[in-house]
């Protein structure tokens, strides 16, 4: 059993959902291609000393690509990570041979936005996983932190859990999904946060466990 955890990731608005764990691409994605393709991304994780790249996403990762109007949706997967740059790269999702797409398996199929929080496409970690926890971190600003299954999802629309405000120093809320047994009943991919009223950047932390 494996651990994991993305370190601190910050809630960026009170009416834009975003993924659970994951960010957006602002820059050097368009059409669908091929080629290995080198994409920038934005700045949930929000620490100086780190970037979205480093602190999300590893070599290997499988990840799902969606436009923020929910089209577009798409598997691909990471080659390397360029933590300083803010950079990570997808490449051809298997070695096999397709002949239905030229001679090689596509990095995307479809086209896709590059942009700002909200405009550019969604890159999500699609990771199946056991014992998912969120936990928030104290002294938020929010009335409340919002998690919820859809990339519409609203304070009351497809919610899952709200976790309440604390003043710094007090033992912050969370939320556990917990299972023990095999097959990883979760995918990460399907859980989305979005700010209460007040928000200020409220910080949160999700981790997991991969059997």
């Amino acid at each position: 059993m494996a651990f994991r955890s993305m370190g601190v990731l910050h809630v960026q608005s009170t009416s834009v959902p975003q993924p659970l764990v994951g960010s957006w691409i602002s820059a050097g994605i368009g059409a669908a291609t091929r080629t290995p393709t080198t994409i920038t991304l934005g700045t949930i994780s929000g620490a100086s000393a780190t970037s979205d790249a480093q602190v999300i996403f590893k070599q290997g990762d499988p990840v799902w690509l969606l436009d923020p109007n929910g089209a577009n949706g798409e598997p691909a997967v990471i080659s390397s990570v360029n933590a300083g740059a803010n950079q990570v790269t997808l490449s051809p999702q298997t070695t096999h041979m397709s002949e239905t797409m030229g001679g090689c398996n596509p990095v995307t199929t479809r086209p896709h936005i590059s942009g700002g929080f909200g405009t550019g496409t969604w890159i999500i970690l699609a990771m199946s996983v056991n014992n998912l926890l969120v936990q928030t971190e104290d002294g938020t600003a929010g009335a409340y932190t919002y998690l919820g299954v859809s990339y519409n999802m609203t304070a009351t629309y497809n919610r899952v859990f709200k976790l309440p405000k604390v003043l710094a120093g007090q033992n912050p809320f969370y939320w556990n999904a917990s299972e023990s047994f095999g097959g990883n009943p979760f995918n990460v991919s399907e859980l989305w946060v979005l700010g209460g009223s007040g928000n200020s950047l409220d910080g949160y932390t999700p981790s997991f466990c991969i059997l």
